[in-house]
């Protein structure tokens, strides 16, 4: 695995060679509005790329996520549940989620839900830590999680083709082809998961909670000439997954999730349009950008509808770039970017709904100004500085900001980084208009969520750049944190925003270490203090530990792989009687240690053969109150590339 600031230890590390440095040099695409170098970036960020993936056999793109420093997963129960990812103890919705430079989150509620997310063609990860708002505006105040497809590299044509088998139920596949030539390149695959699952609710005799999933992915460019590229992406989702229904006021833990046949239905559109331009001999640069989702969601129970609505997100944005100092930007040290954006957001219920009134499209917009700049100077300094202006319709307009400082000191293995920067968050649609009448009222006054924050780390290398560590702190602090209250005599849910702070400080530390030509291991660790004015935030463990270990055997063809994820201190809402609209109440969920294998065998070239082992001693834990989780599942699959 590549070094990217702060060392995904979750993940594997690269199979590079005992003699050689890891490689601290990768280009962190989303880290401004132009890439930057991960040796020169301010911020805390941690690339996953397909071969971490692969080594260890994730099938499920929120897997790759855990223990990931300063990062939060929970999922309700079996794949496809819902499932939530936190940075830096901020909420799910704080969360910007990209695929290719598309934001795929739904708007009703401005959370993406990784329970729909497959690895599979899947080239790359980043996950950038910190507030991102002066860059990609409101839904970035934890951070951004950018995932870029696999796309043709070579000339000519080329594809892969696996399936696979597990236990409880489960097989999936994937079929990709690729060709790339003098004129530009083509991508398409198509990946299918069936999970058997199990039941969430642990009643006797219940239902194994099953999901299906079938994605479709699609990206090309084609070179109009030597400077003018047209491009776009596709992608659609479509997938079925069973879930159980939760008791609010249950007596027992056992009793709070019960056995109940509802299925929640998806179907996701996502897709782009761009054209890039260089000009001035490469001094300017151009990028023009139309991008769309389109989400339609059916729950029904008992096969009968229960709600259903349609959400859309359409954002047409244009930025420039112009070398400062140099006649192309490749050999510039100073840069700068502006930008401007346009987005619109829609939300409409579809029958059966709750009040006819509710059938009402309900839609608003949002524009954005930014300024960046990017500079690299001769003593080792690197600066990434940008300032946004958001123009919202509804709300007050906001200006954030980012500075991000990195100085490597002239020994080329000790670097500082420091970061300032400062975010917004604006009230969700389901938020602002309601859309289920006497089951949650809306706030039309809400005010939007604000948060400012800085962090300071150092990364140093051992062992002439074969062993790297990286210890980071941060604090933030977030105004106007919005909950939902249930206030009588009705003790309807009603979103308001907190009076006070809610405050968050941790450390982040990762490592990593090519013992030999043949031996990886890293290790992660989190200590994470978030608070709300009531007392600690649940569902972000006070600690979370990850260790890695990777070896390559002699035959140079086969990887053995294994992962530890330890988590300790960690509190959830206690949903259990007398009293279930108090949602200051907190419950101890017990620590957990979570260990996987997992292995692949080359047989040649193109032919291969993977195997994994989730949770191997079979560990009985939570990571929600009340909902159960996976046991020992055994995975086998078969795959060739061509």
């Amino acid at each position: 695995m590549k070094h990217a600031y702060l060392l995904p230890v979750a993940m594997l590390a690269i199979p590079a060679s005992a003699q050689q440095a890891l490689d601290l040099d990768e280009i962190v695409m989303s880290a401004g509005l132009t890439p930057v170098k991960a040796s020169a970036y301010g911020r805390a960020v941690s690339v996953i790329t397909a071969e971490d993936i692969e080594r260890k056999g994730v099938r499920y793109a929120a897997e790759a996520l855990r223990a990931l420093p300063g990062v939060s997963v929970s999922r309700t129960g079996s794949f496809g549940g819902f499932t939530q990812v936190r940075i830096r103890g901020n909420e799910g919705n704080h969360t910007l989620v990209l695929i290719d430079g598309v934001e795929v989150a739904a708007p009703s509620g401005s959370e993406y839900d990784f329970g729909g997310l497959l690895a599979a063609d899947i080239e790359r990860i980043e996950v950038l830590r910190g507030a991102q708002s002066s860059l990609y505006g409101s839904n970035a105040i934890g951070g951004v999680i950018s995932i870029t497809t696999k796309r043709a590299t070579k000339p000519g044509f080329a594809g892969q083709a696996e399936i696979e088998f597990g236990s409880r139920g489960n097989d999936g596949g994937l079929l990709a082809m690729r060709y790339a030539g003098e004129h530009g390149d083509l991508s398409v695959s198509l990946a299918q998961r069936n999970t058997g699952g199990f039941d969430v609710s642990d009643s006797v005799g219940g239902k194994d909670d099953e999901d299906e999933n079938t994605t479709f992915n699609a990206n090309g460019r084609f070179f109009i000439n030597d400077s003018v590229t047209l491009g776009g992406t596709l992608r659609s989702v479509n997938r079925d997954s069973d879930f159980d229904g939760f008791a609010f006021g249950a007596l027992t833990k056992s009793a709070l999730v019960f056995e109940q046949d509802n299925t929640n239905e998806m179907d996701e559109l996502f897709g782009s349009v761009f054209l890039e331009a260089d000009t001035f001999g490469d001094r300017l640069a151009h990028k023009l950008m139309f991008s769309f989702s389109d989400i339609d969601m059916k729950n029904t129970r008992n096969d009968v509808a229960t709600s259903a609505n349609t959400q859309s997100r359409d954002k047409l944005s244009y930025q420039a770039t112009f070398a400062l100092d140099a006649a192309t930007l490749d050999a510039a040290y100073h840069k700068i970017t502006f930008a401007i954006d346009r987005e619109t957001q829609k939300f409409r219920a579809r029958p059966p709904v709750f009040a006819a009134s509710q059938l009402t499209e309900r839609e608003r917009d949002q524009t954005g100004y930014v300024l960046e700049y990017q500079g690299n100077l001769d003593f080792g300094l690197d600066i990434q500085a940008s300032v946004r202006l958001d123009d919202n319709d509804t709300f007050d307009n906001f200006t954030t900001h980012v500075l991000g400082l990195s100085y490597t000191f002239p020994n080329q293995s000790t670097r500082l980084h420091f970061s300032d920067s400062s975010g917004v968050e604006t009230p969700t649609l389901f938020e602002q208009f309601g859309f289920i009448p006497g089951s949650f009222n809306p706030n039309p006054n809400l005010k939007a969520e604000e948060s400012s924050g800085w962090d300071i780390g150092i990364e140093q290398q051992f062992l002439d750049g074969r062993a790297v560590i990286d210890i980071t702190y941060f604090e933030e602090e977030l105004e106007n944190e919005i909950t939902t209250i249930f206030p009588a005599p009705t003790f309807v849910a009603t979103p308001v925003n907190r009076t006070g702070t809610s405050k968050r400080r941790g450390i982040e530390v990762e490592a990593q270490w090519a013992v030999t030509d043949r031996l990886d291991i890293g290790l992660a660790f989190t200590s994470l203090d978030a608070k709300e004015p009531e007392g600690r935030e649940v569902r972000r463990p006070r600690e979370e530990l990850g260790v890695s270990a990777s070896y390559l055997f002699s035959n140079n063809r086969t990887r053995l792989s294994g992962n530890l994820r330890h988590v300790s201190n960690l509190k959830d809402l206690n949903f259990l009687g007398p009293s279930p609209v108090d949602s200051t109440r907190r419950v101890n969920l017990d620590d957990y240690s979570v260990v996987d294998l997992a292995l692949r065998h080359d047989f040649n070239d193109r032919i291969y053969m993977t195997g994994s082992v989730n949770n191997l001693f079979d560990e009985n834990y939570e990571e929600l109150h009340g909902y159960a989780t996976e046991g020992t599942t055994v995975y086998i699959g078969l795959g060739m590339t061509y």
